[in-house]
């Protein structure tokens, strides 16, 4: 499998499997225009922006995407301070404005120094189940830092390949986790482990 950062003329690959991390969520957020949304987010410097996010290729061929987070990083994201009037007028951009503040929330969640955090992985539908995601996931080890991620208690199916994959429950949580919902889990990398 061969990685690469994404670029702009990715978009359009990348804002189906952005998608289908939490359709319910884009839908609720954009309508029937939530690619035309994601797209968007991925144009400017949201968390969704294509610059922070990992293309994973077969032959060429992109299947899956990922994004890996530095507290830095999450840091920069939280402390920009977007604009209204630098978004579309109308009903679109102020969609656009809102669900690029969610997201800019959703990085303020702290995360230690000798960690990164997994903020989406997703695999082309068609090549589900076939060990792509677990290849990801196991590349992340070569980060020399503990992988942390947040999935919903409800998604059993996750929680198990997770489970499946070395992650486990963090148990020291930080003071403004706020997801209440979700479970923060955590995989040591091989350096640690």
């Amino acid at each position: 499998m061969h990685f690469r950062l994404g670029e702009l003329s990715d978009a359009d690959f990348i804002a189906p499997l952005i998608y289908d991390t939490d359709p319910s969520h884009f839908e609720k957020a954009f309508g029937k225009r939530a690619i035309d949304g994601i797209v968007c987010l991925a144009s400017m410097n949201s968390p969704i922006n294509h610059s922070h996010i990992t293309l994973c290729a077969i032959n060429e061929e992109p299947v899956a995407i990922f994004a890996l987070y530095s507290p830095e990083t999450m840091n920069e994201l939280v402390s920009e301070k977007p604009e209204l009037r630098n978004f579309p007028f109308g009903p679109f951009g102020l969609r656009l404005f809102k669900e690029y503040r969610v997201l800019q929330k959703a990085m303020s969640m702290s995360i230690r120094a000798c960690q990164k955090y997994l903020g989406m992985i997703s695999v082309k539908r068609e090549f589900r189940s076939m060990g792509y995601g677990r290849v990801i996931l196991d590349s992340l080890d070569k980060t020399g830092f503990e992988v942390v991620l947040d999935v919903s208690r409800r998604n059993r199916k996750a929680l198990s390949i997770y489970a499946k994959c070395g992650f486990r429950p963090e148990t020291e949580l930080p003071p403004d986790y706020p997801l209440e919902n979700s479970v923060r889990l955590k995989r040591p990398s091989l350096s640690i482990r």
